[in-house]
């Protein structure tokens, strides 16, 4: 089994978008924890506030396959393809981190570095994995967050969030 980080986010209807999405993970992958939900302005664009965690899973697919099944999970929250980067959305989901693999894998650059960028990220992981590493270099992730805390981030206390932390 590989130990997987998932960054999700939302702006458009996104405390229900979000427990759906993290209620449809939960069916396909073992779902070990689930971070406080934290709110942040856009990042790129003018729009509404996004709703950001992370969860923990464990699951024995491939990279290349998560990838597969998260786009999928994404499109079925109304996510085109080709989609505009920065953008509302639904329902968003990054691989963070996939077990200690670095570099490029199925497409995807390992770690993610918004980990290292954006206090939306950071925050709920740190709130669940206080004692993870970067595997590219052996830099605690908490030692990122210095250079972070000044980005606005505000916890959100909602009946979802409750319950999805469990």
């Amino acid at each position: 089994m590989s130990r997987i980080f998932l960054g999700l986010g939302s702006n458009i209807n996104a405390e229900r978008n979000l427990a759906a999405g993290i209620a449809r993970l939960s069916q396909r992958y073992s779902l070990l924890r689930v971070s406080p939900w934290y709110r942040s302005p856009a990042m790129g664009f003018d729009g509404p506030d996004f709703i950001n965690l992370v969860v923990e899973i464990d699951c024995d697919c491939s990279p290349a396959e998560l990838v597969s099944a998260l786009k999928q999970l994404e499109f079925d929250f109304g996510r085109a393809p080709d989609a505009v980067k920065y953008s509302s959305r639904a329902l968003d989901i990054d691989i963070l981190l996939f077990d200690d693999l670095v570099g490029d894998v199925a497409g995807l650059q390992l770690p993610r570095s918004d980990i290292q960028q954006f206090a939306f990220v950071l925050r709920p992981l740190l709130d669940i994995f206080p004692d993870g590493v970067n595997p590219a270099d052996g830099t605690p992730l908490a030692d990122y967050w210095a250079a972070l805390a000044s980005q606005p981030l505000y916890p959100v206390r909602t009946r979802q969030s409750v319950i999805a932390r469990g």
